[in-house]
């Protein structure tokens, strides 16, 4: 996830210009710029698939995760996973755009069928 952070704020620097935009044309940008790279293979169970920027101001992610669900408890790892996620849009430098955004995160899962898993949603007072 880490990684997956620093490469956006790459490309949020890139795909910034002079011109004044909404927040959700400015994620939408964003979103299409980060689609052209996917999949990104963000550690060895997770896969970004695509992106997606919904108005007013909110960035989803669509990841597909390789883990076994039958072996594993989904719900236990989907807390673990919920608490980290949380901890870096609150405290990473590279999700300080999202902050001052107000931004909505969404963060989608399925498994490697396609299969939904869970969703986290986290909004702007919950990240802050």
């Amino acid at each position: 996830m880490k990684m997956f952070f620093k490469i956006f704020v790459v490309i949020i620097f890139i795909g910034c210009n002079s011109k004044p935009k909404s927040r959700f044309e400015f994620l939408k940008g964003v979103s299409t710029t980060v689609n052209k790279m996917c999949p990104i293979q963000v550690d060895s169970i997770m896969r970004l698939e695509n992106t997606l920027a919904l108005p007013p101001s909110t960035f989803r992610y669509n990841f597909t995760l390789k883990y076994d669900t039958v072996k594993y408890d989904i719900r236990e790892f989907e807390k673990s996973l919920r608490m980290t996620t949380l901890n870096m849009a609150k405290t990473n430098p590279d999700g300080k755009m999202f902050r001052d955004m107000n931004a909505t995160l969404e963060y989608n899962f399925s498994d490697t069928l396609g299969n939904y898993l869970f969703r986290m949603v986290f909004k702007p007072e919950e990240y802050k």
